[in-house]
């Protein structure tokens, strides 16, 4: 018996520790894992970031507001306390100051 694991967008498998490797037919598509690898996949801490969803059902990984840095106009993840883009404090979303349209538009 097998259980479905989705995989991130862009990632196309991977290989466990006991040498058995897993091939999706197109990036961020799912494989069928071994019953006996699932609670592996499970368990690892930060699955996500290894670029497997769960080997439970589809997960999406995302957060509903951001952090808005003011100065490259760049609406982050949630988590980011710094721009990736530009290294600059970010605000949570609700407390930037509004950008007016005629700025928004160039």
């Amino acid at each position: 018996m097998t259980v479905r694991v989705n995989l991130a967008p862009g990632c196309s498998g991977f290989t466990m520790e006991d040498g058995s490797h897993y091939k999706a037919r197109r990036p961020g598509g799912h494989v069928d894992v071994e019953d006996h690898h699932a609670p592996y996949i499970n368990r690892l801490g930060g699955n996500g970031d290894a670029g497997l969803l769960s080997a439970k059902g589809a997960h999406y990984i995302g957060t509903k507001a951001g952090r808005w840095c003011t100065e490259c106009r760049f609406l982050a993840n949630n988590w980011s306390v710094e721009c990736p883009r530009c290294g600059r404090p970010t605000v949570p979303e609700p407390e930037r100051e509004p950008v007016p349209l005629s700025v928004a538009l160039a």
